[in-house]
């Protein structure tokens, strides 16, 4: 799927947002301005998004002549009473459809300063894609799912102007804070046409990805992201053991991870009902080890080559055996 795609202005749609008192129902009309935003995405917030799949994103507002979030508080409802806006909401949680057309709508309704008189001051909005959870104070987004499979995306402040000079064209564009891999598979048969494998099923049991590092925070200020630490492996969704030919053809779902880093996999075959484990496989761009990059994807085609058969030698079989435990000693202690 191509990492960067165009979508036209979107359609977002009343949602909850990270908390459910963010959750309100339709607004009485006030004596303030409500902020419309009619935006361009590039991107998707999941790896198989297409036209009619479902976004979110959490969005924050400051006000001032610069977005300054020094000392932001969240307040996720406008306390409005008898139609008067006595404190505004900051926070909103915005839903859209890919691919629609249609002006911006958020949940709950963000609103310009009002005093009295149209107001000179500017609001600012950023948003966070998908829509996380923020603290009790500041800018932290924090996901509320770390999977690997979210497309997660920053939209940069933007001055939405003020109620006496709205600005009419608000656009949030979001940019991806990860990079993409996809996965292939093909085989490549020995070249005798007599291999190892002849007659054999051949299928892919699973494909591992080493040292991940995903997305667990971005600070919607800025679009600093924190990493969760890159000990663990990541293995890869959606494959159910598809049958490997020598065509290639894609395997399991897209994956989000940081980019910038070289690429090891472990990956698992079933040939004839046997397990066969490659690990420590370099993913190689050429001749040179695959390095990621933010904001792109990468495809990566995996291509499993069946061992030749020498007709004039005997193979090696064997048989395993696992010893079983055997009972030790017993201890005890005393807590005094």
């Amino acid at each position: 799927m191509k990492t960067r795609i165009g979508l036209a202005v979107l359609a977002l749609l009343a949602a909850g947002c990270s908390e459910s008192e963010n959750m309100s129902t339709p607004e009485a009309p006030v004596n303030a301005k409500a902020i419309r935003i009619g935006h361009s995405v590039q991107g998707t917030t999941r790896a198989a998004v297409i036209e009619g799949s479902d976004v979110t994103a959490t969005v924050l507002m400051c006000d001032g002549n610069t977005a300054d979030w020094t000392g932001f508080t969240p307040t996720y409802k406008n306390d409005i009473q008898s139609g008067t806006l006595n404190d505004r909401a900051n926070v909103s949680t915005a839903s859209f459809k890919a691919g629609t057309d249609a002006t911006v709508t958020l949940n709950p309704t963000l609103y310009y300063v009002h005093e009295n008189t149209s107001s000179s001051t500017k609001s600012h909005l950023v948003a966070v894609a998908p829509d996380g959870n923020l603290a009790a104070s500041g800018t932290i987004v924090t996901m509320k799912t770390i999977d690997g499979q979210q497309d997660v995306m920053y939209a940069a402040a933007v001055d939405a102007g003020s109620e006496s000079a709205p600005e009419n064209s608000i656009n949030l564009a979001f940019n991806h804070l990860t990079t993409q891999l996809s996965f292939a598979m093909k085989l490549t048969a020995a070249a005798t046409g007599t291999g190892e494998w002849s007659g054999k099923s051949i299928s892919l049991k699973s494909i591992s990805i080493q040292n991940v590092q995903l997305p667990q925070t971005v600070d919607a200020a800025d679009g600093t992201v924190s990493w969760t630490d890159a000990t663990s492996a990541l293995s890869i969704p959606g494959i159910s053991n598809p049958v490997v030919s020598t065509t290639p053809a894609g395997v399991g779902s897209s994956v989000m991870i940081k980019g910038g880093n070289s690429v090891k996999v472990d990956v698992t075959m079933t040939v004839g009902g046997a397990d066969l484990t490659f690990t420590n496989v370099t993913i190689k761009n050429g001749n040179d080890d695959l390095i990621t990059e933010t904001a792109k994807a990468h495809l990566i085609t995996l291509d499993v080559k069946e061992p030749e058969t020498a007709s004039d030698a005997a193979t090696v079989t064997a048989t395993a055996t696992v010893t079983p435990w055997k009972e030790g000693a017993a201890g005890s202690a005393d807590l005094d």
